[in-house]
């Protein structure tokens, strides 16, 4: 099990078998008394770990590796806690809602209902989308983008799923045909996707969760970015000419009242580094 650069999502035929495997053995290990996930032992964590190594040959040496199974974690617990406090919110009694379990043709239908309010369907199957982009890549010998994966996972038998699927593409077909104006770039196949599809924080629409692509630097935020240095130079020569920063002693003292080194002893060293870093971490 590998995991795709720059998506942090798994590449193998078996990646949904996978995911599946750490909902199971979340629900199975994690105790039911841990009401939010800094509630959960690292210890708890350590036994999934070792549990899917069973199955799965995986390098939790590997950072990315890491993050993607306890995100699969979190998100497994998450949702889990969610659906038992809906559960037993019905009911007034607690043994009353153990004895009523919930009903699995009920959520059935629950998901059937979510589904068709889908504006289209694909045609990748339970094959998660990066799959089938590394799969294609791999047999073509060139990466595929986004615009392109979205044709190849929403036709089958050579015509697509449905009119709205073919109306997608061609506004991305659309919007990569536009002349370009005189000293402008033209537009990623990224923010194209982003575009017609739409966004999501944190999800790439057709690809998951993950990193997204970084949004191109504004104008204003770089006017803005460079205000802020401005302020930090003129506050760092008021200093050097012996006139203290009010906002930097106020935050000292701040600091000094509220915080105890044996408690947090990180904290005492935002003293030590220049102004400008101080001021951009509080400011943050």
């Amino acid at each position: 099990m590998t995991i795709a650069p720059g998506a942090e999502k798994p590449i193998s035929p078996h990646a949904v078998r996978f995911s599946q495997a750490i909902g199971v053995c979340v629900r199975k290990t994690f105790p039911v008394r841990c009401l939010k996930w800094t509630d959960v032992g690292r210890e708890y964590i350590e036994v999934v770990k070792g549990d899917l190594q069973r199955f799965f040959v995986l390098d939790f040496n590997d950072q990315a590796m890491n993050r993607f199974v306890e995100h699969q974690m979190l998100t497994t617990f998450k949702e889990f806690r969610a659906d038992c406090h809906k559960h037993f919110k019905k009911y007034s009694d607690p043994e009353e809602a153990r004895a009523n379990p919930p009903n699995a043709l009920e959520q059935s239908r629950t998901n059937k209902a979510a589904r068709q309010k889908q504006p289209y369907n694909h045609s990748s199957g339970s094959k998660s989308f990066l799959q089938r982009q590394h799969e294609l890549a791999e047999r073509r010998g060139q990466p595929v983008d986004r615009v392109e994966l979205f044709r190849e996972t929403h036709v089958r038998a050579g015509t697509f799923v449905s009119q709205a699927a073919e109306d997608a593409h061609n506004q991305m077909l659309e919007l990569q045909s536009q002349p370009i104006p005189e000293g402008s770039q033209p537009l990623s196949e990224d923010e194209i996707c982003d575009q017609v599809l739409g966004r999501r924080p944190g999800y790439s629409k057709g690809l998951g969760w993950g990193p997204k692509p970084k949004a191109r630097r504004t104008a204003s935020a770089s006017s803005s970015s460079t205000s802020c240095s401005q302020r930090s130079l003129r506050r760092e020569k008021n200093v050097g000419k012996g006139f203290p920063d009010a906002a930097l002693v106020r935050r000292r003292e701040s600091l000094s009242r509220r915080i105890s080194p044996d408690v947090l002893p990180d904290a005492v060293l935002y003293v030590g580094i220049s102004f400008s870093d101080v001021l951009c971490i509080f400011a943050d």
